[in-house]
């Protein structure tokens, strides 16, 4: 299970003196986390996902910060007191600023919602706003809960992605499935692909999307999602099987997460199995 990849201590008063005041993010997740928790003074730059609407939830919130593309000078320039990154990408960026004497700080990728709870605790901690974290961590546990769930049988949805990627067992969008009262179509762990002929005769009451490459009405607007307008596939999955949770709420695990099990909560709530 992946978690933040800093250690911190409970916060006191002497840190909220050092609460930092000029962080860079170099990472679209860590924008996410600091347009819930931070101050606006607080936030030197953000990375230039921030603002766009498809990939970033609080895109809304990015308007009037300034953008970096996390090339080392462009940190280094500004003087930040922490920074913000990724654990994959960016290495030689990330070495030479810590040869500059920054402070950089990795963000771990979330598998589980308890594991994201916990990201936004610590995220909290180490930029000065605890108490914001822990209450935006408590709604996320609260919003993944064990519900009593009604009805005989469990719907049985699939998470189809551009190009046939669908999502199966052990991953976040399973755990929003479950939580939502639905059962993963797919039963293998990770990811797979399915051509038309196989999401044809798959056994599915449910279609997730992500609205990557679909129209405001829902039909295919490029090759990537062009299996959907398949004869077969749009009369077996019409708009009312339908559900488009947006991939900005589901990207970067954390309060986003809230917004994405209320789409699948209310589709579960509507259709009727087959």
């Amino acid at each position: 299970m992946a978690l933040v990849a800093f250690c911190l201590v409970p916060a006191s008063a002497a840190q909220a003196q050092d609460r930092p005041s000029r962080i860079v993010s170099v990472n679209m997740c860590a924008d996410q986390l600091l347009l819930a928790l931070a101050d606006r003074d607080q936030i030197a730059a953000l990375s230039w996902n921030a603002p766009r609407p498809a990939l970033s939830y609080f895109a809304d919130k990015a308007d009037g910060y300034d953008l970096t593309r996390g090339n080392a000078e462009d940190v280094i320039v500004r003087k930040p007191d922490l920074v913000l990154a990724g654990p994959f990408s960016g290495g030689p960026a990330k070495a030479a600023m810590r040869r500059a004497g920054l402070n950089v700080e990795e963000l771990g990728i979330p598998g589980t919602p308890q594991a994201a709870a916990d990201q936004l605790e610590t995220f909290g901690l180490l930029i000065g706003q605890g108490p914001r974290g822990a209450a935006l961590a408590g709604e996320l546990r609260d919003a993944f809960a064990p519900r009593e769930m009604q009805g005989n049988r469990k719907l049985r949805a699939l998470y189809l992605q551009r190009r046939g990627i669908v999502t199966g067992r052990a991953t976040m969008m399973d755990a929003l499935m479950r939580a939502a009262g639905l059962e993963n179509a797919l039963e293998a762990d990770g990811f797979a692909r399915l051509d038309a002929e196989r999401l044809a005769t798959v056994d599915v009451d449910l279609l997730i999307l992500d609205g990557q490459g679909l129209t405001e009405d829902g039909d295919a607007a490029d090759q990537g999602a062009a299996m959907l307008a398949h004869p077969v596939l749009a009369a077996r999955f019409p708009p009312s099987r339908r559900v488009v949770v947006p991939q900005a709420e589901t990207v970067c695990p954390g309060p986003s997460l809230v917004r994405a099990l209320e789409r699948l909560r209310e589709a579960a709530a509507s259709v009727a199995p087959r």
